[in-house]
C-alpha cells in the first residue's frame, strides 16, 4: 500500500477517468455524502464516475447514492473506495473490485491496506472531511449538492459534531459548507430531530434493556425478533449505537444488534479513554478511538463476554 497526501491523492485523480466510486455495504451517511461528493466532484472535471450500486441502503441516504449508478456494461478504468477499511466490508455484487482498488480515502486507522493507493488519517472526524480537502485541491467549486453531500457525512459520523473526534479543521470545514447555499435547517432537521415511531420503539425497548455489567459500561442488546416487534426496517437503525453513551457516568457502550440471518452486528462506543477500534480489532473487526464495529456469529452472552474482557484488559492498561 502506498500512502498518499492530500496533494498527492488529487494529482491522481487528475489523471483517472471512467471511475466506479465503492462505499461500504449497508452505507452510512458518511460513505454515502463522501462517494456522493467525489462522484460530483470529478464530474465537475469533465470526468465520467459513477457510485457503484450497494443496497440495501437507508432511505435517507439514497439521495446521495441512487441517481449515481452507473449504467449497464459500464467498465471503470479506476475504482476509488471512500470510508472502506477492509476488502470485506466491499459490497457482494462488488467484492471483485477490491483486488482492484486504485485508491482508497479512508479515516479508519485498521485500514487493511487493500487498496494500491490509500490516503489514509484517523484524525479526520469523517472521510468526508478528507474528501473535502481533496476537491479543494484539485479546484473543485462548493456547489450547493455538494456541500449538502459532505455536511451529511460530516455531521452524521461526528453526531452532529459531537464525538471526541470532531476537530477545529472539522468545524472549519463543515463553516464553509454551511455557507454554499443549501438548506441546513432542513438537512439537519431530517437527520437528527424527526424518528419515526419504529425507531421511538426500538429506543424504549433498548433503554428498557439496558444493562451495566462494569462501572461506567453500559450494554444493549437487540434481538431480531424486537426489530421486528418494533416494525422496524434498515432506516431505524442508522446510529443506534450512540444511545449505548447516553446514561451518565458510561465511558464504553457496546450494542448487539442481531441482523435477519441470525449474525450479531457489534457497535461499540468509547469516550475515547479506550481505543474503541483496538478493542474490537481483537474480534476482527476494528474502527476508530471512540467507535468502532464488526459483525460475529454466536451466541449474544458469550460475544459480550469476549468484548467485555479484551475492554477489561485494555482498561487496566494491557
Amino acid at each position: 500500500m502506498e500512502l498518499l497526501t492530500i496533494q498527492q491523492t488529487a494529482e491522481l485523480l487528475k489523471t483517472a477517468d471512467d471511475v466506479l466510486i465503492v462505499t461500504h455495504i449497508r452505507p452510512d451517511g458518511d460513505a454515502a455524502g463522501s462517494g456522493c461528493a467525489l462522484c460530483l466532484g470529478l464530474r465537475v472535471l469533465g470526468k465520467t464516475a459513477y457510485l457503484a450500486e450497494n443496497p440495501p441502503s437507508m432511505r435517507r441516504y439514497e439521495p446521495y447514492l441512487t441517481p449515481y449508478s452507473p449504467p449497464a456494461g459500464f467498465r471503470p478504468r479506476f475504482v476509488a473506495a471512500v470510508d472502506t477499511a477492509s476488502a470485506g466490508q466491499f459490497p457482494p455484487a462488488h467484492a471483485d473490485l477490491a483486488a482492484r482498488t486504485d485508491l482508497a480515502i479512508d479515516h479508519h486507522g485498521t485500514n487493511s491496506g487493500y487498496a494500491r493507493a490509500t490516503l489514509l488519517d484517523d484524525h479526520a472526524a469523517a472521510a468526508g472531511e478528507l474528501v473535502y480537502l481533496v476537491l479543494d485541491a484539485l479546484g473543485v467549486p462548493m456547489t450547493p449538492a455538494i456541500a449538502e453531500a459532505l455536511y451529511t457525512a460530516l455531521a452524521t459520523d461526528t453526531a452532529c459534531f459531537r464525538t471526541a473526534g470532531t476537530t477545529g479543521r472539522t468545524l472549519a470545514i463543515a463553516a464553509k459548507l454551511h455557507d454554499s447555499g443549501f438548506d441546513v435547517f432542513g438537512l439537519t432537521r431530517r437527520l437528527f430531530e424527526t424518528k419515526s415511531a419504529a425507531r421511538l420503539r426500538l429506543e424504549a425497548a433498548l433503554f428498557g434493556g439496558m444493562r451495566f455489567p462494569r462501572p461506567g459500561v453500559c450494554v444493549m442488546v437487540l434481538p431480531y425478533e424486537t426489530i421486528r416487534a418494533c416494525g422496524a426496517g434498515e432506516d431505524d437503525m442508522d446510529k443506534l449505537s450512540t444511545l449505548t453513551m447516553t446514561p451518565e457516568g458510561t465511558r464504553a457502550g457496546l450494542l448487539l444488534r442481531q441482523l435477519p440471518a441470525g449474525d450479531w452486528k457489534i457497535s461499540l462506543r468509547t469516550d475515547g479513554r479506550v481505543h474503541a477500534g483496538r478493542v474490537l480489532r481483537a474480534v476482527g473487526g476494528g474502527g476508530h478511538p471512540d467507535a468502532a464495529g464488526t459483525v460475529l456469529a454466536g451466541d449474544p452472552v458469550e460475544l459480550e463476554a469476549a468484548i467485555l474482557a479484551v475492554l477489561d484488559r485494555r482498561t487496566e492498561g494491557g
